[in-house]
């Protein structure tokens, strides 16, 4: 049955169990696929929770992606992943991936690599986000804003774009799957 002709609220329902299901498949991998990527920073842990927000981004609007990404950065926090800085710092960073992603996708979803600029473009504003908040966040966690600045170009750029480019790949592999498996298009509004 197209879209259209779905009643607002079973979209609304699809809406809410998207996002729960995805939000809760991100805990799930934040807390049991983790490892560090860069030997120089081996407190800059791998782990693929953005993978479902990118899938969010395909089939839900930035508002419901932006959602996913404030419930797993407080159900990480609650869980001791990182305290308020790690929580803060991946909600920002989370919420800048997927909702770059999901509005990215919005406007360019008509065109043949939509989802590829719109992972691009998220990763991008990710690994942006990420720099800045080092420059905010960042002399509390190292002790200075020195250090802080130091970890950038080394540290915080490279791990973030390999994190982002990791979780992009996977998204649209798994993306790929699903909308072939269902014979659906990705989004879901």
């Amino acid at each position: 049955m197209p879209m259209s002709a779905v009643p607002e609220s079973a979209k609304v329902v699809r809406q809410v169990a998207t996002s729960g299901v995805l939000s809760a498949l991100a805990v799930v991998l934040a807390l049991v696929i983790r490892f560090p990527l860069l030997p120089a920073a081996p407190y800059l842990i791998y782990e693929p929770s953005d993978v479902p927000l990118l899938l969010a981004a395909f089939r839900l609007s930035p508002l419901w992606v932006t959602g996913i990404s404030a419930a797993v950065a407080v159900v990480m926090g609650l869980t001791g992943s990182g305290g308020l800085i790690g929580m803060t710092s991946r909600f920002v960073g989370s919420a800048a991936l997927g909702l770059t992603a999901a509005v990215v996708y919005q406007r360019v979803a008509a065109r043949g690599r939509g989802k590829v600029v719109s992972v691009v473009a998220g990763v991008v504003v990710y690994t942006l986000a990420e720099v800045a908040l080092t420059l905010i966040l960042g002399p509390l966690f190292f002790g200075d804003l020195q250090t802080a600045l130091a970890m950038i170009l080394p540290v915080v750029v490279p791990f973030n774009l390999i994190k982002g480019g990791l979780n992009g790949v996977a998204a649209l592999l798994v993306d790929t799957g699903v909308s072939v498996w269902t014979g659906r298009s990705s989004r879901a509004e």
